[in-house]
């Protein structure tokens, strides 16, 4: 794979994981009474989930 592909790969899942993280938090302390540990520990997982699905989908593609 080239440099270019996997910067393109590492950019598209950090934009995954803050956009997630952002969207997981908000919902989380809007709509749920989750204490605030449990909040972050959710948001954290999720963000590392989408980042992680992310870079996979982004590298296959540039194969």
């Amino acid at each position: 794979m080239s440099g270019s592909g996997i910067r393109k790969a590492d950019a598209t899942a950090f934009a995954a994981l803050v956009v997630v993280a952002a969207a997981t938090s908000l919902a989380l302390a809007i709509w749920t009474d989750v204490p605030s540990a449990a909040r972050w520990a959710i948001t954290v997982g999720a963000g590392i989930v989408a980042a992680a699905v992310t870079y996979a989908l982004v590298s296959r593609r540039r194969r």
